[in-house]
């Protein structure tokens, strides 16, 4: 399900929304070239918690999924499986 529009205050509405990685870096990674660092970033805890096998939602939040041209950071949430089957979510 593609990301909804963003708000005149230029955030996603208020809410849980579901996208692949592909979805978030095409809306929001590369408008500036601080946000291409910013999402160098995410694309390596992206790449470093999949590489577990364990990953289930990524959480993104913060200004780097708003239209802000100069995200310091991205806020990610990784949430991970453990060997009996329950979620545990680590905010990095």
């Amino acid at each position: 399900m593609p990301l909804p529009p963003l708000n005149r205050e230029g955030e996603l509405p208020e809410g849980v929304h579901h996208a692949t990685m592909d979805e978030v870096l095409t809306q929001f990674g590369d408008s500036t070239p601080q946000r291409q660092a910013v999402t160098a970033r995410l694309r390596r805890i992206y790449q470093l918690a999949s590489a577990t096998g364990k990953l289930t939602p990524l959480v993104i939040s913060g200004s780097y999924v708003t239209t802000k041209p100069h995200p310091n950071d991205v806020d990610v949430r990784c949430c991970c499986t453990h060997r009996q089957g329950k979620k545990q979510c680590k905010k990095n």
